[in-house]
This record gives C-alpha cells, sequence and structure tokens, in this order.
C-alpha cells in the first residue's frame, strides 16, 4: 500500500496517488522548493532596496551622489539589474534607474 509523501498516512483511491490531500502536496513541494524561492527573495530584496535607495536621490533633485553618500545609505554595487556600454561609458541598471561613474567617487543617477 502506497502512503503520503508528507504525512505518510495510507492513501485511498488512484494507484498513482501520492498526497493523501492538498495540504499535504503543498507543503511537500514548499519545502522542496524552500532553499530555492529564499535565495531568489533574499537577492530581490537587495536589488529593490538598491532601487529605492537610488529614486530617493533622484525624488529629492540630484541627479549626482558620491559614492560615500551610497554606502552610507547602504547601497550594495554587486546588486544590479543590466549593464549597458554607451559611448560615455559603462551604465549599471537596477530596474528602471541607472547610474554611471563619472569619476572615483561621484556617480551619474538617471530614470528610464
Amino acid at each position: 500500500m502506497n502512503t503520503c509523501l508528507q504525512c505518510h498516512q495510507p492513501l485511498f483511491g488512484r494507484k498513482d496517488k501520492k498526497f493523501c490531500n492538498d495540504l499535504c502536496r503543498n507543503t511537500y513541494n514548499n519545502n522542496l522548493n524552500r532553499d530555492k524561492v529564499e535565495i531568489v527573495r533574499n537577492i530581490n530584496n537587495k536589488l529593490r532596496k538598491n532601487n529605492r535607495i537610488l529614486k530617493n536621490i533622484l525624488e529629492v533633485g540630484s541627479r549626482s551622489v558620491t559614492k560615500n553618500y551610497l554606502n552610507l545609505n547602504n547601497f550594495d554595487f554587486k546588486y544590479i539589474t543590466n549593464v549597458n556600454e554607451s559611448k560615455h561609458g559603462t551604465v549599471f541598471y537596477v530596474y528602471d534607474v541607472g547610474y554611471q561613474k563619472l569619476d572615483d567617487e561621484n556617480y551619474l543617477l538617471f530614470q528610464e
């Protein structure tokens, strides 16, 4: 006799049945995907935070920002969504907001 993959109770009904109910099926699959979902969630949280930092700077009307200011606001330069090469240099994007390095300490911001 087959048993439920989650709760190990005996199964009744179809021969190919794997779970006794939807709760067991959902719990089993959520446990399988937990690590993958957590990694994606953490990366998306960092991207959203970076995006929010850049948008807040643009909202006050500033078009440029120092690297020190970004660091003080916990901006993480490792998390970007896209990179483009332009004739003026490399442009980094965090969703719809872009930034470009002007020199060692200053960045130009813009929103698409």
